[in-house]
């Protein structure tokens, strides 16, 4: 990445697109989004590097991956978006039982193409961890111990 100094509001500021660090300790910004803090401007690029990284598919898995998948429901103007045919909704509650937290989370929407805010994630990720929520707002998502693979998610 390409780092330059600037001056802002009479403080300089480490940039790098849209990544500004200011104030001694280092913020790491995205779209305008605080993404995290950090010491030092080293830790906050190999931050971004790392984000960056989680966001690009192996080209393995760009390859056995299809697609994501928008269907109309009922012939409705609603757009769902799919992932293994699962509901993305399904699919993040799958992946909140086997204790994924929002940063991964996100990383997996975005290598398929979909955008969720992060309040909508993290509750998801929520009613994945308890069970007694299942009844009332949908069972996770039965993906095989395969397709979580190709998710990238470590399981047990």
């Amino acid at each position: 990445m390409n780092w330059t100094t600037k001056t802002l509001n009479k403080c300089e500021v480490l940039v790098s697109g849209d990544f500004p660090c200011k104030n001694g300790r280092q913020q790491l910004r995205e779209s305008g989004k605080m993404r995290g803090t950090f010491t030092d401007a080293d830790a906050a690029k190999a931050h971004a590097a790392f984000i960056m990284d989680q966001r690009k598919p192996s080209p393995r898995t760009q390859a056995s991956l299809p697609a994501p998948k928008r269907e109309r429901k009922g012939g409705g103007s609603a757009v769902h978006p799919k992932i293994f045919g699962f509901s993305a909704c399904a699919v993040l509650k799958a992946l909140g039982r086997v204790g994924i937290k929002y940063p991964e989370a996100d990383a997996i929407l975005k290598r398929h193409g979909i955008e969720m805010p992060k309040a909508f994630v993290s509750v998801q990720l929520g009613f994945g961890r308890n069970e007694h929520t299942w009844q009332r707002h949908g069972q996770p998502a039965p993906l095989t111990p395969e397709q979580l693979n190709e998710l990238g998610v470590a399981h047990d």
